[in-house]
């Protein structure tokens, strides 16, 4: 078998040099997609955990509160519990970076006298280990001990300043020592900064307050019994787990997203293999009577499948060595992009290293070349099912295509068939859509295999204009189009995946922002919005201090100031937002869009009665009159829906509350968003200068109008899905490899059919047009079958896909203009791609063309 694929198909692949390299780069470019998008799924992870397992060393459990924190005299509480060894409090400030645009750094405040029973740290020119006796640090509350990382990304060394942005504006510290990146100090990426915890809570304005207290656990006792006693002594207002199960809730938020990168390289991989498949199918095309040869000399059916197959994992195997490489360089160059986006949409996370591991590679393998061997099992069962005698006609070659069997269209039906099965699936997992995702897959196969039928229709219809426009070299084109339309299908199925990919997703995104800009014009009606150190409210923005308002209400101009707090909240199982602000303020200006009840009274907002999103509602099916339990630094709370609204803030959803009842059960007067609703909006630009001028370089504030808050939101979803375009822009031209690849085949199949027209007059340009005017049928007939597949997955992402994982409902716009560009833009590519298969035609030699066999 060696022999044979060494004497036989090595000549044929190399002889082929073009065509070869470019199914090669198609499963590199492939390969390397996915395991670059899995790479960096998996670091991104990967970087929270190990934040979650630096910073809580040894310990056997962790105590924690709302965001908020809560008071320093839990700790005692927790140390009197039986069964409790050690315990020792914390708290954690992730603070902006004066001077340094998107850099934070994670503060943590610790007990010196006790933390070392949890954590150590390891100086770099100095002994950390003594400075619970050092009073200059533990006196200050500005002397902060800075990893070796950031202080070198930095330019700092010992005794210099830094300043960091906190809820009363920007302060100094100063790098008392270094520390080395092990241990807890590998935390957030290792920019990781270290206080006593008196001095932070001071630095910081947390007086007294903790956010977690570490518990080691009398092993006579053990961890299960003392997590029941933590709980029950501390009541609902507080989380005992694991140190190790922390990690889930953000793994929970983030499985949607991932999921969704993973699709788009998966249908890069795809397009890639569709290459290995056409490479094979057109060689058993070609080599008809090479098979027949083989077989009359004695070759069995088995033997000549295992020698195709074996061709198909050659060119998967070097193109699977070569995308590893480049799947490692995709990932260090996405994951700050990644990392960013997961921090503005979900939860900080600083992951800047990219770890392939023994499962990205594997799965890569796997990918690349068990995928390749599986594209050609078909195009090797063909070319054993070739009768010698047949095979060694002269002819045998012309218009043979891998094809004639009924089973693809049947099997094409019935995809389609269980498109709307599949997708009433429920989710296995939280935010897993596998049913969604399971009937958008179903669309792309069916749409692939019924891609043949489908080319003989619009054969005929291309036949009339491709005649008018390009005289009889388009009407032949048109018949050339459709003479082995099972070879054809392929590279139109390559370009309608990414055509119908990016019909998809932008009309998913096209539609949510049309949805959000609704939500904004009517829900969120204040004409200035001012945030401390990021421009949108959420996971990246510093809290300020509420005494701002005051100030800004005296501004001339000014008619009222609504202080609003956006805190990341644990909401029976969800990472959703707790949002307050004042009601009276708000009902004044904005129309919510209610779609059950209505707005509460003060006294009902008092009572308990709440707002919740739509998107919450549907993920616990709540409803109006239902209660649900929350959890506050004053205790296990009960609230009672009011009303449900729509409100695209968050994906997991939130809880309205008014101030009054969030300050009192928050124990939190900070605030997020301080939004200013003006008496004259023509002095809307003159009051962004002043507060500009007095207090945005105190408080690093963001300034935005209501018109800049919309485009902020515009960007941040085309953020989210920008990886997700480029892919589907590799998708695209890796289909249109596959054009280059059909042409060049068809150019060698036709070489005496070529020699043919130029003999009784063709003249070249007609050849060129022959050629051309089939690779724009190609590409026009992809993008018509991408468009009509993108609406019907468009609609199920929309509907099945984002109900399932963020419980958001609006509805579906088809992005007419970007499929009507998508159609032309692939019909122009297609007709680029064709020029070199089309000016080789023309080229060839009349009297060789003529005796080429």
């Amino acid at each position: 078998m060696l022999a044979l694929l060494r004497l036989v198909s090595l000549r044929h692949l190399l002889g082929a040099p073009l065509r070869t390299g470019l199914t090669v780069l198609g499963v590199a470019v492939g390969v390397a997609t996915m395991v670059g998008v899995m790479s960096i799924n998996g670091s991104v992870l990967e970087a929270f955990r190990s934040t979650v397992d630096a910073i809580s060393g040894k310990a056997d459990l962790t105590v924690a509160g709302a965001q908020t924190g809560f008071d320093e005299s839990v700790l005692e509480r927790v140390r009197a519990v039986p069964g409790v060894a050690h315990a020792s409090g914390a708290m954690t400030v992730i603070a902006p970076v004066r001077g340094a645009p998107g850099e934070r750094l994670y503060v943590m405040g610790v007990d010196l006298l006790d933390d070392g029973h949890f954590r150590t740290y390891q100086g770099v020119d100095r002994d950390v280990g003594s400075l619970a006796d050092d009073l200059e640090f533990l006196n200050s509350t500005d002397r902060m001990l800075v990893s070796e990382r950031f202080a070198r990304e930095h330019g700092l060394k010992v005794g210099d300043g830094f300043q960091l942005i906190t809820g009363g504006g920007p302060r100094d510290f100063v790098v008392h020592a270094l520390i080395r990146e092990a241990g807890p100090v590998k935390a957030f990426g290792g920019s990781v900064g270290v206080m006593d915890v008196a001095s932070a809570q001071a630095a910081f304005g947390r007086e007294r307050t903790l956010d977690r207290i570490d518990v080691a656990v009398d092993p006579a006792v053990g961890v299960d019994a003392v997590r029941e006693r933590l709980r029950a002594a501390l009541g609902g207002a507080f989380e005992v787990e694991l140190p190790s199960r922390r990690g889930g809730t953000v793994t929970t938020m983030v499985r949607s997203f991932q999921m969704g990168l993973n699709l788009g390289s998966g249908v890069a991989l795809l397009v890639g293999v569709f290459l290995v498949y056409n490479t094979i199918a057109i060689s058993v095309v070609q080599r008809r009577r090479e098979i027949g040869t083989l077989r009359a000399l004695g070759a069995t059916r088995l033997r000549l499948r295992a020698l195709f197959t074996l061709e198909a994992l050659l060119l998967g195997g070097v193109g699977t060595v070569l995308g590893l490489p480049l799947g490692v360089l995709i990932g260090r160059g996405a994951i700050l992009w990644v990392s960013r986006a997961i921090s503005s949409l979900y939860v900080q996370v600083n992951a800047r290293d990219v770890t392939v591991g023994p499962l990205e590679l594997g799965l890569g393998v796997a990918l690349g070349v068990l995928g390749s061997g599986l594209a050609a099992l078909r195009p090797a069962m063909r070319a054993s099912s070739v009768a010698p005698v047949e095979a060694l006609r002269r002819d045998a070659a012309q218009g043979a295509e891998v094809g004639g069997s009924r089973l693809p269209t049947v099997l094409g039906v019935g995809c389609l068939l269980l498109v709307y099965p599949a997708s009433w699936l429920p989710p296995p997992l939280e935010n897993l859509p596998v049913g969604g995702y399971l009937s958008v897959f179903l669309v792309l196969m069916g749409t692939t295999l019924l891609a043949p039928p489908v080319l003989r229709v619009l054969w005929r219809l291309y036949q009339r204009p491709g005649e008018a426009l390009l005289g009889v070299s388009g009407r032949l084109a048109a018949d050339n189009f459709a003479r082995a339309p099972g070879r054809t299908a392929v590279p139109v199925s390559a370009l309608a995946i990414g055509v119908a990919m990016s019909v998809c997703l932008a009309g998913f995104v096209g539609s949510f922002q049309a949805a959000a800009h609704r939500w904004l014009d009517q829900s969120v009606p204040a004409d200035l919005f001012l945030t401390s150190a990021a421009r949108i409210a959420g996971s990246r923005n510093q809290p300020m201090g509420p005494e701002l308002a005051d100030e800004l209400a005296a501004l001339p101009g000014v008619a009222e100031v609504d202080r609003v707090r956006v805190l990341p909240h644990d909401v029976l199982g969800l990472r959703a937002y707790v949002i307050s602000l004042i009601p009276e303020i708000y009902e004044r200006y904005g129309r919510p869009e209610l779609l059950e009840g209505r707005l509460p009274t003060r006294e009902e907002r008092l009572a308990g009665r709440v707002i919740i999103s739509e998107n919450l509602s549907r993920r616990r099916t709540l409803h109006v009159g239902d209660t649900f339990e929350m959890s506050t630094p004053t205790g296990a709370r009960t609230y009672t829906v009011g009303a449900v609204a729509v409100d695209y803030t968050s994906d997991q959803g939130v809880v309205f509350l008014a101030r009054e009842v969030y300050q009192a059960h928050f124990q939190d007067d900070r605030v997020d968003t301080f939004e200013l609703y003006l008496a004259d909006r023509s002095r809307l630009d003159e009051l962004r200068r002043t507060i500009t001028e007095r207090w945005g370089e105190r408080h690093q504030l963001y300034v935005l109008s209501n018109a800049d808050l919309r485009q902020e939101a515009t960007a941040l979803i085309d953020d989210a899905f920008a990886i997700s375009y480029a892919m589907e822009v590799v998708a695209v031209l890796l289909a249109l490899l596959g054009v280059v690849n059909t042409l060049l085949a068809a150019v060698l199949d036709r070489t005496r059919e070529i020699g043919l027209l130029r003999a009784v007059g063709a003249a070249r340009s007609h050849i060129v047009r022959l050629f051309v005017g089939e690779a724009a049928f190609i590409g026009l007939s992809g993008g018509l079958i991408g468009g009509l597949a993108g609406l019907w997955m468009g609609v199920l992402i929309t509907d099945v896909v984002g109900g399932q994982a963020t419980g958001w409902s609006f509805p579906y716009i088809f992005p007419v203009r970007l499929a009507v560009s998508m159609g032309v833009a692939s019909t122009l590519c297609a007709i680029l791609a064709g020029l070199y298969p089309a000016r080789r035609a023309a080229a060839l030699n009349v009297v060789e063309a003529l005796a080429y066999e």
